[in-house]
């Protein structure tokens, strides 16, 4: 079909003037606002009847309106909003991937440890050269010394005996005193002052208190079982005394079986109080009860007694 037909087609069915389009010189009805062939916006002037389509080269008749068109689309992509979409989401995907990169490869950059705060941490744990491994066997050597029991808190040396490793006859037993000290403990759970109201059958004990450990060891030095007696009593310089049947007394050695040419180490506790000249005995007498036959029960030793002082210097 001829532009002339279309044009004619165009005024039989819209029953209006007619104008030709800016942008392709397609007639189109005179109101129209945009054309319909090409999509070009129409100006106000192009609304006359009488407008005459825009001269085209006569070389080029048919492939200017096309050429138009297509500059005039391409005018138009910014109207588009599935353009608009495509680019922002472009741009969110471009972005999270160089986040994620940068995240990847950011190196935290922290300021150096000061030398002072070093040294503080390196002095922190530095350890303190009177603490002692907590064992049972193994006893403070020198005044203050101390070590974390489990079983009694902390305990720290604070008196010691000057004659170690004094070792004394009985009958057919030998007494040696290994090791005699003053110790201040301080109980740090409630099970562990449970422990001490246990071992002195008291039940107000502080958490700090002093006491004096006693440990020493019993030979048998015949072919037959003894019953050992143990200490019987603990005399302080101001003439107070320790019994073995007072509350303030513990003894593991007390009627304690010992075999035929075995020895037993023993250890008696004694709880200080300011009776015993202000928790800081100068010196303390120890006397051991009389031992018998575990068969016949016939004495077989008296008893003997061991004097000695106490230091409190280091």
């Amino acid at each position: 079909m001829t532009i002339k037909a279309v044009n004619i087609s165009w005024r039989i069915i819209m029953n209006e003037d007619t104008k030709f389009c800016i942008g392709c010189g397609k007639e189109i009805p005179a109101a129209a606002q945009f054309c319909p062939y090409c999509g070009s916006k129409q100006s106000a002037l192009s609304g006359n009847a009488n407008t005459q389509p825009p001269k085209a080269d006569s070389n080029n008749a048919e492939a200017a309106p096309h050429s138009l068109a297509r500059e005039n689309s391409k005018q138009l992509w910014y109207k588009n909003w599935m353009v608009w979409a495509i680019i922002v989401l472009g741009v969110g995907l471009v972005t999270c991937i160089a986040l994620l990169n940068s995240a990847r490869t950011t190196v935290v950059m922290r300021p150096a440890t000061s030398s002072k705060v070093n040294k503080k941490k390196t002095a922190a744990k530095k350890k303190d050269p009177n603490e002692i491994p907590s064992d049972s066997l193994i006893h403070p050597s020198k005044v203050g010394q101390w070590k974390n029991s489990p079983i009694i808190g902390k305990a720290t040396l604070i008196g010691l005996g000057v004659k170690p490793n004094e070792t004394l006859k009985d009958g057919p037993l030998s007494i040696k005193f290994k090791h005699a000290e003053v110790d201040k403990i301080h109980a740090n759970t409630q099970d562990q002052l449970q422990e001490a109201n246990d071992t002195f059958s008291k039940d107000n004990i502080p958490n700090d208190y002093s006491r004096i450990k006693i440990e020493y060891v019993v030979k048998n030095n015949s072919n037959r079982a003894i019953e050992f007696g143990g200490i019987k009593q603990v005399v302080y310089a101001n003439g107070y005394q320790t019994n073995y049947d007072d509350d303030s007394m513990s003894d593991t050695g007390s009627t304690d079986e010992i075999s035929p040419n075995a020895k037993r180490v023993e250890y008696a506790l004694i709880l200080l109080g300011k009776s015993t000249t202000t928790l800081k005995p100068t010196s303390i007498k120890i006397l051991t009860d009389e031992s018998d036959d575990a068969k016949s029960y016939d004495a077989v030793s008296n008893g003997i007694t061991f004097s000695e002082d106490i230091s409190y210097q280091a």
